[in-house]
């Protein structure tokens, strides 16, 4: 699973899991699992954006979990990496994660996408 979430673009959003599971160990992260509240009960839900596909909420927040590829080989005269082409799994689990708000999103870890090249920002709406 280590390796998995480490090196595979489509585990990567299990890393924050993994690494709880390595800095607290199993019986840890099982038992506070079995103190939680029923999702139909909480007040917030965390999810990964793999868990949230076909799911909706009011609101949503992207967390960390999407860092901005660069290219650290080609950088600009301020020494800064240049961005890299996003991948297209990773395209596809972010449309994934900002589609599952109804009424309200919040980019958060994915706010870099309005000024990466591929973000396209300027491009004018399709004609409906």
């Amino acid at each position: 699973m280590q390796d998995y979430a480490e090196r595979d673009p489509d585990g990567r959003d299990l890393l924050p899991f993994v690494d709880v599971i390595d800095e607290h160990g199993v019986d840890v992260v099982l038992e506070t699992l079995g103190q939680l509240t029923a999702e139909s009960h909480a007040e917030v839900t965390v999810s990964t954006a793999h868990a949230a596909k076909g799911r909706e909420w009011s609101a949503v927040r992207i967390a960390d979990d999407f860092p901005e590829p660069v290219d650290p080989e080609n950088t600009t005269v301020d020494g800064d990496p240049i961005p890299a082409e996003i991948e297209p799994a990773e395209a596809r689990l972010a449309y994934v994660a900002v589609t599952r708000a109804q009424h309200r999103l919040d980019l958060g870890g994915l706010s870099w996408i309005n000024q990466h090249p591929d973000g396209n920002p300027t491009d004018p709406p399709l004609a409906a």
